[in-house]
């Protein structure tokens, strides 16, 4: 005993004086590594971190450099997590960028880019939403590609616009958008609703063998050319009221298996409907009829 205090009070002490300079020693030690990581962020360091790689990634996509495209693709490909930031990324930039002109080349090169990584392959990107809600398009071609949800509400597509064979698990909704020369959803499948409300196809509407799973929605939609139908299936409702068909309108062995909604709707060309199948109600009232229907 020390100076009358008993001995496993001492050795008590000491643990205790031990156990703070551990503690302290840990959080000091803790700090400096913030600080270091801070300084390699700010200076370079030993080598990029990667906030700093994803930064300059996006500074060089934004003004424009190819190699910014690819160095986002690169992240993509070795961070799965950040591939549906990679993905919006692309699409922000087809929103904006107006005020440098259409730029139709750049344009191209992130649509392909985009394509390639969301169509089945070796660089598959799965389960991929896409947000493009007024985005400016150039021959967008996403035939064949598989996605999760897609929104291109009030998009406006310049030239063709492809999406024959294109898989949606998700919801689509196509509202307000400006096909502004022809649209191809061939054998396309909606395996949820599909939605195109107020929607303008200035030339022809390829709708042929499409699958739409749940609710269809055309309403108010204007189609300047040729709409083909053919063999297109519907497996909810489907809303066609106050659509607008100004050339051919082609509904053979279409299967609608709810309700299909035609009222007020203008056929202004040849309409051909023989073989169509309603498995609910059909609405045709107030609708016109410009030139012979067949059936």
């Amino acid at each position: 005993m020390i100076g009358g205090m008993p001995t496993w009070v001492m050795w008590l002490v000491v643990a205790l004086v031990l156990a703070l300079v551990v503690v302290r020693h840990h959080r000091r030690s803790q700090a400096e590594t913030l600080l270091d990581e801070h300084a390699r962020r700010r200076t370079g360091g030993d080598g990029p971190t990667p906030v700093s790689v994803w930064r300059e990634a996006n500074r060089r996509f934004r003004a424009g450099e190819h190699e910014g495209l690819l160095l986002l693709a690169e992240i993509g490909r070795a961070v799965p997590r950040r591939r549906q930031d990679v993905v919006d990324t692309w699409l922000a930039a087809l929103r904006g960028g107006v005020a440098r002109g259409l730029d139709a080349g750049w344009r191209v090169q992130v649509q392909r880019r985009l394509a390639a990584h969301l169509r089945p392959g070796d660089d598959f990107w799965p389960g991929m939403d896409v947000h493009a809600a007024g985005a400016i398009l150039v021959d967008l071609d996403l035939s064949g590609c598989r996605v999760a949800k897609v929104d291109f509400t009030g998009a406006v597509f310049v030239g063709d616009a492809r999406f024959a064979a294109m898989t949606v698990t998700g919801e689509a909704v196509f509202d307000g958008a400006r096909f502004l020369r022809h649209a191809v959803f061939t054998d396309a499948l909606f395996a949820r609703s599909a939605s195109f409300t107020l929607a303008v196809f200035t030339g022809n509407l390829a709708f042929a063998g499409v699958q739409v799973a749940q609710e269809a929605r055309l309403r108010a939609a204007k189609v300047s050319g040729r709409a083909d139908l053919r063999r297109a299936e519907f497996g909810g409702a489907a809303d066609f009221a106050d659509v607008f068909f100004g050339g051919r309108a082609l509904f053979g062995d279409v299967v609608f298996h709810q309700d299909a909604l035609f009222s007020r709707s203008w056929f202004r060309g040849w309409t051909d409907v023989g073989s169509a199948l309603i498995g609910e109600a059909a609405g045709f009232d107030g609708v016109r009829f410009g030139r012979r229907v067949l059936r």
